[in-house]
């Protein structure tokens, strides 16, 4: 049942409103002029203009602000905008007038829905130009013009949330409503529209505890969601002034509105985001040339600002039982935080990322002292497992998924340079620790003892590997007795052990190191004392083992175990070689007394580069060879006794002994006095491997040897004899027997002369035999001699005939005279019975060698029997018996001399000696 109405009814037609008041309706006749007064005092439901009545603006304005209809009430329908329906005056007026004044109540009429429709037409107009737009500016002008043109708004409002207030987006109308570019986002209808997600019509906000209106001038308005934005408000300063109508176009706008607003901010944020990850992208490179881990903070939060635009922004290093602030943006920001505190301590735990729209509804946000509480929205991520990155802003819902997901990436940045970081400084330091290593190795290496180099090896053990507590065990027989402790090692910190007992015999044993984390759980650890916690073992090569413990759980790593190894072995070569040395020093005092006391020249030598260089010479080497010790100690010992014609044999005698063959052989020596025949045994060090050091030991055997080169002399002096004997003394004697025979058969004596010529010819080749027996023995010691005086007097001993003698050589040389005598003699003879009776003979000095000269002027000697002249029996004179010049041989080799024969200036015979 419709409720009572009250009507103003405006006009000269006193019938009308006679005929409403009939029907149940309290109906008011007033003159035109007098609608607002009477309006603002009886706040009707309706307005009815009977006949033909125009309204004044105050009038409208009143009508307006009681929210009251207009209906006309006429023949024509009245062409005034502010009309809102229209009753013909027919048959039955009055019926036809009420149900369109009720109509107009409902926004049912004609009219109305004829301006609806065209309102909804130029909003859906308005709409394809709202979705069209390529700005948020563009989109929040179209909007305002929307609202002014298309829904006839006086005033409107659009704000879209930033951090915890609206910011003013679009304005319409005169009035600076709401106050400011800003409203709370808590604060009155908006605040509500917002939360809610409803839209809200409010008739008269007089009725209202919701609406905040600074300036009391807004009696109505709508209020509409902007998607999840913002919001939509019209007002009025009139109540009533909105209908449904008008909250659903203020919705429809919103609607579009918000979807455009959406895509755009979305548009806006892919942008914002692109640019973002290549402004991170080229900030990468700042990152990832970081030097260091406050470097690399340091440009993280400069980066978070710059780039991110992080109000604030934090990295926090768990250290001890605090989080460090290794870096911040915050002046403000404190030293240090507790392990538990706030989001912080749950990223580090859970090692996931967390973003917090507010801390003050957060169960676990915290926010600092220096922090005074301005922090709002707050985003966590782990950095690695002990860092935590965080940006904070003062204001609540600041940080959405694309902040997470951005300051991830950075983090993501900071975590691979980090690690890159820490194993450039892990390698940095790995390096360090051992290039120390190396260096304490060397300083343990040059140990000459083995309890110094116990002593070196804790020193580094301590010094380079930071072991406070550490044992060295050495292997005594089958059992492991400890032998050196660090300075930090308890009292009673290890004790004696089998071969067979716990993780020390396990790791002599096998050779195998072993890095326990917990003692208590290994089952060969057997702890020497029981706070013992974690420890490593490592064996010395097959001589002990080194242990290092803590009384912590999970103490040592792999790098411990590593330098350990690295520097056990090198103890256990040094140990080996400490030993080792001790032996042949203990060896080498033993063979020093026998070298220095054998009778024998001995020598130690050392093969440097293919040579033997002389280290030690005995005191019979220096009596042997005459050379002072001094002068071949550090030299090459062939340049001072390999004779040159001995190079080759000992260049092949150096490469056996490089291969550590045993060498037994006869040489010829040079001594300060001459070349000497020994007897040399050479003994390597070590038989049968490459090795550089030896001992040559000398036997004197000369005289030895000369008895030896005597007995051969002799013995072919003897095969000579037998051949003469057998071959030229058989001719005479067969002719003498023959002759013989014939004078005693025909008693002829003529035959006896020919025996007596034979038996001559005997006589002078056995007194040859004999003088080539004796001039082939060793010459006297030799004199100086003058050589001239000695041919001279040896030409007047021989028959020359009417050969001549020319002498030019003035030289003294050392020689046995009787025996040069004799050389000349044979020569001369020689040269008159193949020269001829007047042959011109020289004796000259050589020109081109130390030496001399005898040559005639002869036919001289073929080249090829000049050979054969020197052997014995050997003639090409029917005079001469071949002895001759075999005795010139003998007596210049028996002086060390060389003789040749070739032929002389005038193309005759010239023997040539040279003096070795």
């Amino acid at each position: 049942m419709n409720s009572p109405l009250t009507i103003l009814v405006a006009g000269a037609d006193t019938g009308v409103a006679r005929a409403l008041a009939a029907r149940d309706v309290t109906a008011e006749l007033v003159d035109p002029g007098d609608v607002a007064d009477a309006v603002r005092s009886l706040r009707p439901d309706a307005a009815v203009l009977a006949g033909d009545v125009d309204l004044d603006a105050d009038a409208v304005d009143a009508l307006d602000a009681a929210g009251a209809p207009v209906v006309a009430f006429g023949a024509e329908p009245p062409a005034a905008t502010y009309v809102d329906g229209f009753a013909l005056d027919s048959d039955d007026p009055v019926d036809a007038l009420l149900r369109e004044v009720r109509q107009a109540l409902d926004g049912e009429t004609r009219l109305q829905l004829q301006r609806t429709r065209r309102r909804v037409t130029r909003l859906h107009d308005s709409a394809a130009s709202i979705a069209a737009c390529r700005s948020i500016e563009e989109l929040f002008d179209r909007t305002a013009d929307a609202a002014d043109r298309v829904l006839a708004f006086d005033q409107c409002w659009v704000g879209v949330r930033d951090g915890d207030s609206f910011l003013t987006k679009a304005r319409v109308g005169d009035s600076d409503w709401p106050k400011g570019d800003r409203v709370d986002l808590d604060e009155g209808v908006a605040g509500e529209t917002y939360r809610t997600g409803k839209s809200r019509l409010v008739a008269d906000t007089a009725d209202s505890d919701v609406v905040a209106d600074p300036y009391g001038e807004i009696r109505s308005l709508v209020s509409v969601p902007v998607g999840d934005s913002g919001v939509l408000q019209a007002a009025s300063a009139t109540p009533n002034a909105f209908t449904a109508r008008d909250l659903e176009l203020a919705e429809l706008l919103a609607t579009h509105v918000g979807q455009a607003y959406g895509r755009l901010r979305a548009e806006a944020d892919l942008r914002s985001r692109q640019r973002t990850v290549t402004e991170l992208h080229e900030a990468a490179p700042e990152l990832i040339d970081a030097e260091s881990r406050d470097d690399l903070f340091g440009l993280t939060v400069d980066i978070a600002e710059r780039v991110l635009a992080f109000d604030r922004s934090y990295l926090l290093v768990a250290e001890d039982d605090r989080f460090a602030m290794a870096a911040t943006s915050d002046p403000d920001a404190p030293e240090s935080v507790p392990l538990d505190f706030g989001v912080v301590a749950r990223t580090h735990e859970t090692g996931r990322s967390f973003v917090v729209e507010d801390v003050y509804d957060h169960p676990v946000a915290e926010s600092s002292d220096a922090d005074a509480g301005h922090s709002r929205s707050l985003l966590s991520v782990p950095v690695g497992d002990d860092a935590v990155f965080q940006a904070v802003k003062d204001s609540a819902g600041s940080f959405d998924d694309r902040d997470l997901e951005l300051a991830e990436l950075l983090v993501s940045y900071v975590t691979a340079t980090l690690e890159r970081i820490r194993s450039e400084a892990a390698l940095r330091e790995s390096r360090r620790v051992i290039e120390r290593l190396h260096a304490a190795s060397a300083t343990v290496a040059a140990a000459e003892t083995e309890q110094e180099l116990l002593d070196r090896t804790i020193d580094v053990v301590e010094d380079v590997l930071s072991l406070e507590k550490s044992t060295l065990l050495l292997r005594d027989g089958d059992v492991l007795v400890p032998v050196a402790e660090s300075a930090g090692s308890p009292e009673n910190a290890a004790r004696p052990m089998h071969v067979s007992e716990g993780l020390s015999g396990k790791t002599l044993r096998t050779g195998e190191s072993s890095l326990v984390d917990r003692v208590d759980e290994h089952e060969d650890a057997d702890p020497a004392r029981p706070e013992y916690r974690s420890g490593i073992s490592v064996p010395v090569g097959d001589l002990g083992v080194f242990q290092a413990v803590s009384t912590e759980y999970d103490a040592f790593d792999e790098d411990d175990l590593n330098r350990a190894e690295l520097l056990m072995t090198h103890v256990a070569v040094s140990l080996e070689r400490v030993r080792a040395e001790e032996d042949l020093r203990a060896e080498r005092d033993r063979l020093s007394a026998l070298f220095e006391n054998i009778p024998d020249a001995a020598v130690s030598f050392e093969m440097v580069d293919g040579k033997p260089i002389a280290r030690s010479v005995n005191s019979a080497f220096e009596e042997t060879f005459g050379y002072d010790a001094d002068d071949v100690v550090g030299a090459n010992v062939d340049d001072f006794l390999v004779p040159e014609d001995a190079a080759e044999q000992a260049d092949e005698l150096n490469e056996r002994l490089r291969r550590g063959d045993n060498v037994r052989r006869e040489c010829r020596r040079r001594t300060a006095d001459g070349v000497r025949d020994f007897l040399m045994y050479v003994v390597p060090l070590t038989l049968g491997e490459q090795n550089v050091r030896g001992y040559a030991i000398y036997s004197d055997i000369t005289e030895r040897k000369e008895r030896e080169r005597a007995l051969e002399r002799q013995n072919e002096r003897l095969d000579e004899f037998a051949s003469v004997v057998s071959h030229d003394l058989r001719n005479p004697i067969s002719i003498a027997e023959g002759y013989l025979e014939l004078a005693r058969e025909t008693g002829d004596e003529a035959h006896l002369d020919t025996v007596a010529d034979a038996i001559e010819r005997m006589r002078s080749l056995i007194e040859d035999l004999l003088a080539l027996a004796r001039e082939g023995r060793v010459v006297g010691d030799p004199e100086p001699v003058d050589l001239s005086g000695v041919a001279r007097e040896a030409w007047a001993h021989v028959d020359t005939a009417d050969a001549t003698l020319q002498v030019d050589v003035d030289a003294e040389v050392p020689a046995d005279e009787d025996r040069l005598h004799e050389l000349f003699e044979n020569l001369f003879r020689n040269a008159v019975e193949h020269a001829g009776s007047d042959a011109e003979i020289r004796v000259e000095s050589l020109a081109d060698a130390d030496g001399f000269a005898v040559c005639d002027d002869g036919p001289g000697v073929p080249a090829d029997q000049r050979d054969r002249v020197f052997e014995a029996g050997v003639t090409t004179s029917e005079e001469g018996t071949g002895f001759g010049l075999p005795i010139v041989r003998r007596i210049a080799e028996a002086h060390g001399w060389t003789v040749e024969l070739g032929d002389s200036d005038d193309g005759g015979a010239c023997f040539r000696f040279t003096f070795d």
